[in-house]
């Protein structure tokens, strides 16, 4: 039969591993050939199928026939289970430490997290990714996000009732589980300026009349319970983004609640579909079309897409100009790319 799924987790499993001891270049490798695997239409049933896959070199096309044939690859295990390998991983799954510090802290000889809570002086957010530990190593379930996205929705809309509130992430492309949550909110506010200055004070002037009530609201029902950005009365005022955790209130028979990563990120009405192509993802798609946008002389980032952008040796010569968008549609359509509903783009 068919393994795709299962090489594909392997390959990401990899990936992830490679990721926290810092070596782009491997991640890179494993995580374009996850999109090549997925891409790829026939079963792979058999190993020519393998090395018919293109961008799947040798090497990587006899891991994935290791896989196909015993669930696993002998590198991933060994990997997997080697000591410094799992202590990475451990210190790499608190909130707040790339792969320079785990790798900082296992060579001073720390090897628990207890370790690190005696031993170093950390940050606010590493403090919390530590106390929190247990609930932010563990991916939600679809239902759960849902209900958060729902609840939050339902506050944006007492303060706001034309908001648009939107979850976007690994949810929005229908995944299974979701690490984290990005919900982007947004007010239709009738004027689209093109102009970037003018961008700049309308997103001022809808953050504060959304973001500053809803984080007010959210943190004094509980449901926001550790703040990884400072929210004082004077920064929420301009505030864009905020990122903390949430943890829904529990109901009569509910099953444990747990803490989650949160973020709230507020956009201009004008800048709404670069910000949900942006924030809906995967990195690799969004790298595709960032790239293709530069064929065309053209810049796409989560705020506009321009024209007549004019590079020379990869540096912006000219800034270029807006184009109004309106939808993620017409987003594709002006960039002459096939619309790709968000489940499709994984790769």
């Amino acid at each position: 039969g068919d393994r795709k799924e299962l090489i594909c987790s392997k390959l990401e499993e990899m990936a992830d591993n490679y990721e926290a001891t810092g070596d782009k270049w491997r991640v890179y490798a494993y995580r374009k050939a996850v999109s090549a695997v997925r891409s790829h239409k026939k079963p792979i049933c058999k190993f020519e199928e393998v090395s018919s896959i293109p961008g799947v070199g040798r090497k990587l096309g006899d891991k994935i026939w290791e896989i196909v044939e015993k669930g696993s690859f002998s590198k991933l295990d060994s990997v997997k289970n080697s000591e410094k390998m799992q202590i990475m991983n451990l210190f790499t799954n608190i909130h707040g430490v790339g792969s320079k510090t785990a790798e900082a802290w296992y060579a001073m000889g720390h090897r628990t997290l207890q370790d690190i809570k005696d031993k170093i002086v950390l940050t606010g957010p590493q403090t919390v990714g530590i106390d929190l530990y247990d609930d932010l190593v563990l991916r939600m379930p679809r239902e759960e996000a849902a209900e958060i996205e729902s609840f939050v929705r339902g506050k944006v809309h007492s303060i706001d009732p034309n908001s648009i509130c939107e979850v976007c992430g690994s949810f929005r492309r229908g995944k299974p589980t979701c690490g984290d949550l990005d919900l982007l909110i947004t007010t239709p506010d009738g004027v689209s300026h093109s102009r970037e200055v003018f961008q700049r004070m309308v997103l001022c002037y809808s953050s504060n009349r959304i973001m500053s009530p809803l984080l007010e609201e959210l943190h004094s029902i509980g449901f926001l319970t550790h703040d990884l950005v400072s929210v004082s009365p004077e920064k929420t005022v301009n505030m864009h983004k905020y990122m903390g955790v949430c943890i829904l209130p529990a109901g009569e028979n509910e099953r444990d609640r747990r803490h989650r990563r949160i973020d709230i990120i507020c956009v201009p009405f004008s800048e709404y579909p670069c910000a949900v192509v942006y924030f809906t993802g995967s990195a690799y798609f969004n790298r595709s079309l960032r790239l293709l946008a530069q064929r065309r002389g053209m810049s796409l980032n989560e705020h506009h897409l321009k024209r007549n952008v004019v590079r020379r040796k990869g540096e912006k010569k000219t800034a270029g100009e807006i184009i109004p968008v309106s939808s993620e549609q017409e987003l594709f359509q002006v960039m002459g790319v096939p619309f790709r509903p968000p489940e499709e783009r994984d790769w």
